[in-house]
């Protein structure tokens, strides 16, 4: 009986997800939001440097495509999604990414498929906020 409680125990807190907004994430993390042109393609394809960087620049990605993915235990309800769709998405069959900063803020919005990751986190580079995190980061 202990082994089928802890079962579901283990079972029930995987799949358990915490429902957030954008908003929740201002001051902590970097948002790239992506809706790609084709909702069947599956997911970023990120090599093991990207999800490096990624980390290093505080940078949470969500991925509205057939399947909702990122790189977070968060996720939104569906209705939040759709509201972030209508006001982020480009609604093209191009697709497109939008980099949200950490103050809340649009810094970057790019149409297309692919990820221009150079660009992307060259931006964020540039950012005020993450100049001073590299120059306070421990060597």
């Amino acid at each position: 009986m202990k082994i089928l409680i802890t079962l579901l125990f283990i079972m029930g807190s995987s799949f358990s997800q915490t429902h957030i907004e954008i908003k929740d994430l201002q001051w902590k993390n970097r948002v790239l939001l992506v809706f790609p042109a084709d909702k069947n393609a599956k997911g970023l394809g990120l090599t093991d440097a990207i999800q490096v960087d990624l980390v290093d620049r505080d940078l949470i990605y969500f991925y509205f495509g057939d399947e909702f993915e990122s790189n977070s235990p968060y996720t939104f309800t569906k209705n939040y999604q759709k509201e972030l769709q209508k006001l982020y998405g480009s609604g093209s069959y191009k697709g497109n990414y939008v980099l949200i900063g950490k103050d809340g803020g649009s810094k970057l919005e790019e149409f297309g498929n692919e990820i221009n990751w150079q660009l992307l986190f060259s931006t964020i580079d540039s950012m005020p906020m993450r100049i001073r995190e590299m120059k306070n980061k421990p060597q």
